[in-house]
């Protein structure tokens, strides 16, 4: 071990002076590495290592440090374990995620199916009641932190083990230099009788969930370039004797990090999340036209997650507010909807094409129209199947002789509450079939 005579004024002795370095200086960690004299082994007494009194013992404190929550602590230089303060956590994310949020990054393809297993158990209701922001460094007002979970659930929940998933380390690892997943706590698991037992073990939450989603990404706005610049400058400014390219590797540049992928417009950027293996350019306008049956098939509040996603270019947060749900609520909307429009009756809209579809339904049993064929483009004189609502209201409205979208603005023209002469289609239905003439540019 390196380090420093406990009777050298800069020696650190208490884990609360350990938290008010990491403080100062922005970030620092936890072991001896790329830049000399920047670790906390280095600013601290090696006889006191491993001594297994919290008091004195810098292993021990890396534990009460990261359960204060003052501070993000995880491996985030190169690999290995660290420090991280609130006010400079933001850069860390921007230049890591490159501005994406996990979703975003698993829907362009930059994210791999294990990773993807892992972040999906911190999803459901992951970003809400996220306690709010004091001072920068400061301590987040108490709150619901959200789900918090030990490594072992985590193995075990996300497929990892015997017969499953491989490298589970790495993985975990991968997410934490990604800054997708910090270190929260260590506790010992606790029986059935509430009683604790066994040595302490990592849990693991959600960046957003310790210091708040504004906060975490409030440099998102920034070039990830200015952001690692500024991360370096600022080894370089607490320790003038380390080189660029020290810096460059306690931060764990990599030139072939990966990018953001061109932005697609709507709706072949739903396409590239749907059906990752096909190129969004080779698909027809039936195609195109069959999606969008399939999103009406969703439920509204599916709908709604996908179309401000995607159409609308909304984050999960501004969909939320929206919604007045909370951006982890939206989230689970979107992966619920998402599986159910890779579900081979739903898919086959835009698998095989709209006018395909079409054709089927019109001679089942249920269906007794007569169908034409229909054009590229969306007109009064298609069937209201065609803006996208599920097989079951058009069947309703179908029996009320509203079967054209002709029919249905008329309608709506003749009684603003035409939905009252329709069995089970109510406001809200009759709410939403509306809503989709305007966004399917019918109205």
């Amino acid at each position: 071990m390196q380090g420093i005579s406990p009777s050298d004024p800069s020696c650190i002795r208490t884990s609360e002076e350990l938290e008010n370095k990491i403080i100062e200086l922005g970030f620092l960690p936890l072991f001896a590495g790329e830049v000399p004299g920047f670790s906390v082994e280095e600013m601290t007494d090696p006889d006191a290592w491993w001594s297994g009194d919290p008091g004195t013992d810098p292993w021990a404190w890396r534990q009460i440090i990261a359960r204060r929550g003052n501070v993000a602590y995880g491996k985030f230089f190169n690999k290995k374990a660290g420090f991280i303060s609130r006010g400079f956590f933001p850069y860390f994310a921007n230049y890591r995620r490159d501005g994406y949020d996990f979703d975003a990054r698993w829907d362009d393809e930059l994210a791999s199916v294990r990773e993807k297993k892992m972040m999906d158990l911190f999803a459901e209701g992951s970003e809400e009641d996220i306690p709010q922001e004091t001072s920068s460094d400061g301590p987040a007002q108490d709150g619901n932190d959200g789900p918090e979970l030990y490594s072992f659930e985590i193995r075990k929940n996300a497929g990892f083990g015997k017969g499953g998933e491989k490298n589970f380390e790495g993985v975990l690892t991968a997410l934490q230099m990604e800054t997708y997943l910090t270190c929260r706590d260590f506790r010992q698991r606790v029986n059935k009788n509430g009683e604790s037992y066994g040595w302490a073990i990592a849990v693991y939450s959600t960046p957003e969930h310790l210091f708040g989603r504004v906060c975490v990404t409030s440099a998102y706005g920034e070039d990830p370039k200015k952001s690692l610049r500024r991360l370096t400058e600022r080894v370089k400014q607490c320790f003038p004797e380390s080189t660029e390219e020290q810096a460059m590797k306690l931060l764990a540049y990599t030139a072939d990090q990966p990018r953001k992928k061109e932005k697609l417009p709507w709706p072949k950027n739903l396409i590239r999340a749907v059906e990752k293996k096909t190129d969004p350019d080779s698909w027809t306008q039936d195609q195109l036209n069959g999606l969008l049956v399939a999103v009406g098939q969703l439920k509204p509040k599916q709908q709604k997650a996908i179309l401000c996603r995607y159409r609308y270019g909304m984050t999960n947060e501004e969909t939320g507010a929206l919604m007045n749900r909370a951006a982890g609520t939206v989230g689970s909307y979107h992966g619920k909807a998402m599986k159910k429009l890779r579900s081979p009756l739903v898919a086959a809209w835009y698998r095989d094409g709209y006018r395909a579809n079409l054709k089927v339904c019109a001679v089942s049993r249920h269906w007794q129209i007569s169908v034409g064929e229909p054009s590229d483009f969306i007109t009064s004189d298609d069937l209201c199947l065609r803006i996208g609502i599920r097989v079951s209201v058009f069947e309703h409205l179908m029996g009320a002789g509203i079967v054209t979208l002709g029919d249905l603005m008329r309608a709506e023209k003749e009684d603003p509450e035409w939905y009252r002469k329709v069995p089970k289609v109510g406001a809200v239905t009759a709410g939403d079939v509306m809503r989709k003439l305007s966004d399917f540019n019918i109205r």
